[in-house]
């Protein structure tokens, strides 16, 4: 083995970049394999909220918080979820002792400040991994193969060409499917709107249909509109109907007897929208350990956005990695890598089958009959729990920001 290993991750996305970011700065050389062009290539979507056991601890761990004070929103964490009426039945508005521990931040924003925290030459766009060798070699689309190296870190998503070589599980279908939508310069062009959404985000469900608004930093809305359909249901439509207006009627259709405010979030919605098909891995998912190879983000543990975990999961899932390597001193000898990794599995999924049940648990309440109720239950419970404990974790307790 070299006197250093050799590990390549496998996905630019949030766990393979905080990961880099990590290794790095523990003088661990790393490569990112990208599929993607640039870093341009496609929007990141809206924005997310980052905890503090987890998001904001892995950007002090990596250095980066004072970055991420630059262009935290400490005032769009708050959170109303409505029926269809668009009524309020739980929300955090008002109540100073919920703010400020959750701050939002656009995923386009945190993405730029992860990338500028790496070697440019750390990562290499557009390869596109076809498959992964039992050595550790990776095969790309455009027929380079590299390594083989030491450590294959599967970064690389609910579609991860390194899963298959730890377990013959695959992801399913949730469920769920819908678009996502944005309204551009929305204080200005639709002032309304943004008023009844106020700061933060607003969340509306009621028999098996969501529709859901967020504010983004650059003064835009990203609106999201789910139903419980067939599987092909978003991408069907996405094909068919090229016009988004046309597309807004079609799925206006799931939504005729909702309040007119929530139906004037679809119909502002600018040209771009975005299909998507929900997947999700089994609340009980786990893989035999194989040396050379492990997963984050993701790739070891799908979720649906119902849960505000997926993120800060993954950032943690790349802190708790390399302090595993670290600790085994994985930099000494193959031996040493393998045990760290096998220990950092055994961590992975002990912390992550709660969140997964939990998230689960969230999708089945919110897209239930009489939703969102329940889940509104579930929600007040858990925050009188809270409240007479404050040692409370945020794994597995059903806390959500919708992310």
């Amino acid at each position: 083995m070299h006197s250093k290993p050799r590990i390549a991750i496998i996905g630019a996305g949030p766990a393979g970049l905080m990961l880099a970011r990590l290794l790095t700065l523990k003088s661990i050389p790393v490569t990112i394999y990208e599929r993607e062009e640039s870093s341009k290539a496609r929007s990141q979507g809206g924005s997310l909220d980052l905890h503090e056991a987890s998001g904001q601890y892995a950007l002090k761990e990596a250095e980066l918080f004072d970055q991420f004070l630059e262009y935290a929103r400490y005032e769009d964490d708050e959170m109303a979820i409505a029926d269809k009426t668009g009524v309020p039945l739980f929300n955090f508005r008002g109540d100073k002792s919920k703010r400020g521990t959750r701050p939002e931040i656009d995923r386009e924003t945190l993405r730029r400040i992860l990338l500028a925290s790496i070697p440019a030459d750390c990562i290499k766009w557009d390869h596109w991994l076809g498959r992964v060798r039992p050595d550790g070699t990776l095969e790309f689309h455009c027929g380079k193969t590299e390594g083989p190296f030491d450590l294959v870190v599967g970064a690389d998503g609910g579609r991860s060409r390194v899963r298959p070589l730890l377990t013959d599980v695959t992801p399913f279908y949730s469920g769920v499917a819908g678009f996502e939508f944005k309204i551009s310069n929305a204080e200005a062009r639709f002032p309304h709107i943004t008023k009844f959404i106020g700061r933060g985000s607003y969340f509306c469900f009621s028999g098996g249909n969501a529709i859901q608004a967020q504010r983004l930093g650059d003064k835009s809305l990203r609106v999201y509109a789910w139903s419980r359909k067939p599987e092909t249901f978003a991408i069907d439509l996405h094909a068919r109907y090229p016009s988004t207006a046309d597309l807004k009627v079609v799925m206006l259709k799931n939504y005729v007897d909702w309040a007119p405010a929530l139906q004037d979030w679809i119909k502002a919605a600018d040209e771009d929208r975005r299909p998507w098909t929900l997947y999700m891995l089994p609340v009980d998912f786990r893989w035999e350990h194989r040396p050379g190879f492990t997963l984050v983000g993701d790739a070891a543990h799908l979720i649906t956005p119902f849960s505000g975990e997926g993120v800060n999961a993954a950032f943690l899932d790349a802190v708790e990695l390399t302090k595993s390597i670290v600790a085994h001193d994985g930099m000494r000898s193959r031996e040493n890598l393998d045990a760290a990794v096998a220990a950092y599995e055994s961590a992975l999924f002990l912390r992550m089958h709660g969140v997964m049940r939990e998230t689960a648990d969230n999708l089945r309440l919110l897209f239930s009959t009489d939703a969102p109720l329940s889940f509104v239950a579930k929600m007040q419970s858990n925050m009188n729990g809270e409240n007479n404990n404050k040692q409370a974790q945020v794994n597995g307790n059903g806390n959500w920001n919708g992310h």
